[in-house]
């Protein structure tokens, strides 16, 4: 699997106009998606060579890449909702923001 970083502060998560009063993600963040999604095609075009399996240690089944990408603090209902509907929407890619993050490190230490 892979975890993909982005600053949490230089990129806005969501565009700064709704389409169809919806919120919809920035260029930036459909940026950082394509790039995951290519990370993603790129290992599985080298996940059965001999080669990728020794340097990896072992065979390679269905990678996920998790992006780690902006700021959700401030944001209001429908931009959770929005995001719930976002990250729903991929299977090998799960997009957290720092935030959340935060929440799930300050979980576990609990």
């Amino acid at each position: 699997d892979l975890v993909e970083i982005k600053r949490p502060n230089e990129m806005l998560f969501w565009a700064n106009t709704k389409d169809h009063n919806n919120y919809v993600p920035s260029s930036d963040l459909i940026k950082a998606i394509t790039q995951c999604l290519n990370y993603l095609y790129a290992i599985e075009q080298e996940a059965n060579s001999v080669k990728f399996i020794e340097r990896i240690g072992c065979k390679v089944i269905k990678p996920r890449c998790t992006l780690v990408f902006g700021r959700s603090k401030e944001w209001n209902e429908e931009q959770k909702q929005a995001y719930r509907i976002l990250n729903a929407a991929y299977n090998q890619l799960s997009i957290v923001t720092y935030d959340h993050l935060l929440l799930r490190a300050q979980s576990i230490l609990k």
